[in-house]
């Protein structure tokens, strides 16, 4: 599967206010699992892999989270946008360092080994200014559908 199949517009969320990480991670599983994409079980999964693998990152133009849930919590693979109104705190990865983060890429891998390629695609991405700069502008989920896939 190409990662651009990952990507609906449906799933692109541009003005989410979430008081924090919980919140936000509630809200996006309810519209997840509304639209068949994730298991009863995967907000409770989201949480704990969370809690035990941190997936903020820091990058010189914004901050993002990556999170994800184990395969056997997802229906349809999936790559969810999120903007927030109000940075979130969460754990920056590999380190636990607290973190504010502007936007997260929601990954529904049903293949592990889709895993650690998917990452690096958004870590290579999330590096490139020109790119984040017309991220950061967008607020338009059909624009944010065709930045991003255009680049996946």
């Amino acid at each position: 599967m190409e990662y651009k199949d990952m990507l609906h517009q449906e799933l692109i969320f541009l003005n989410i206010s979430a008081s924090d990480r919980t919140d936000l991670f509630h809200q996006i599983a309810i519209e997840l699992k509304n639209k068949g994409y994730v298991k009863d079980t995967y907000e409770k999964a989201l949480n704990k892999r969370e809690d035990e693998f941190p997936t903020g990152i820091v990058f010189p133009l914004i901050n993002v989270m990556l999170p994800h849930a184990d395969p056997e919590n997802v229906n349809e693979a999936f790559l969810a946008i999120v903007k927030v109104t109000h940075p979130v705190s969460v754990l920056q990865m590999g380190y636990n360092t607290e973190e504010q983060a502007d936007a997260m890429f929601f990954l529904g891998i049903t293949d592990s080994s889709q895993q650690v390629g998917l990452l690096q695609e958004f870590t290579d991405l999330l590096q490139d200014e020109d790119f984040v700069k017309k991220f950061k502008q967008t607020n338009n989920p059909a624009e944010m559908y065709k930045l991003v896939a255009n680049r996946i």
